[in-house]
């Protein structure tokens, strides 16, 4: 509903369904007691709020909820070729706020911010680990099972947020600095703190100039410097747990870390 000029309302519901992948369905067919991977139902529930005005300033709000049936999720292992593995679990939902703002000043100024807070849920989750004889024999003798109430998904930061600054001092020029926070994230589906990925901060500095009407069409150059301050981060992994008849376990976290500061040169030629 466009209430005036500068505000509007809006609500949706909609529904998606996602048909799990060929290597989701060959792994899930692996083993004595395959488990077939089943298309995944979302009902979607969104209402939100825009703002926008001749002066320069946008602001936005998103309320969400997704309610699952059978959402594929990874559980954090992988096959014997570094492919993810996936499994469907019955009832779970994703819901949260999306805030974004932007605001331009002094003419060849721009600032824009976004922000997600979310929760993403996990209901009555049956995890289940293989199970050894001792950590000297390793003798397979099964699987046992664990039942959680409730447990975060995998692999879903409840915060993800970037600030970006922009300066244009001319139509040829143009400069960015862009950071972006990602959130705590678990590696499966057990809400184990060590088995998680740390929260990380990185930031990105764009500069770009481009050369309008030459022979050959118009040419831009743009020169980043990735991870402007060097952070060491983790972004990505994996993990497993095995356990033994004595009650013990062992956990097998892999961390893929990601470049320090780094340099890439683009050229876009348009004609």
């Amino acid at each position: 509903a466009q209430i005036d000029d500068e505000n509007q309302l809006y609500a949706s519901v909609a529904v998606g369904q996602r048909e799990p992948l060929r290597t989701d369905l060959k792994d899930g067919a692996k083993g004595t007691d395959p488990t077939p991977i089943l298309p995944e139902r979302m009902i979607d529930y969104e209402v939100g709020y825009r703002f926008n005005n001749d002066n320069g300033i946008h602001l936005g709000a998103n309320v969400y909820f997704m309610d699952y049936s059978n959402q594929m999720v990874q559980t954090g292992k992988l096959n014997d070729v570094g492919y993810k593995l996936m499994e469907n679990v019955k009832d779970s939902y994703r819901t949260g706020i999306e805030l974004e703002a932007g605001i331009s000043f002094l003419e060849k100024f721009w600032f824009d911010a976004n922000a997600t807070f979310s929760h993403n849920k996990i209901k009555n989750y049956i995890a289940y680990f293989d199970q050894y004889t001792n950590p000297t024999d390793y003798e397979w003798v099964g699987q046992i099972s664990k039942v959680y109430d409730k447990t975060d998904i995998s692999y879903s930061p409840n915060i993800v947020s970037a600030v970006g600054l922009s300066y244009q001092p001319s139509s040829e020029w143009i400069f960015n600095i862009l950071g972006k926070y990602v959130g705590k994230q678990y590696l499966d589906n057990t809400s184990d703190d060590s088995k998680s990925i740390d929260a990380y901060f990185t930031s990105n500095l764009m500069a770009g100039y481009t050369f309008k009407n030459t022979p050959i069409g118009q040419i831009s150059v743009q020169g980043f410097i990735n991870n402007l301050f060097n952070s060491e981060f983790v972004a990505n992994g994996w993990a497993a747990t095995d356990t033994f008849l004595d009650g013990s376990t062992i956990n097998y976290v892999g961390y893929y870390p990601q470049a320090t500061r780094n340099f890439l040169l683009r050229i876009l030629i348009s004609f």
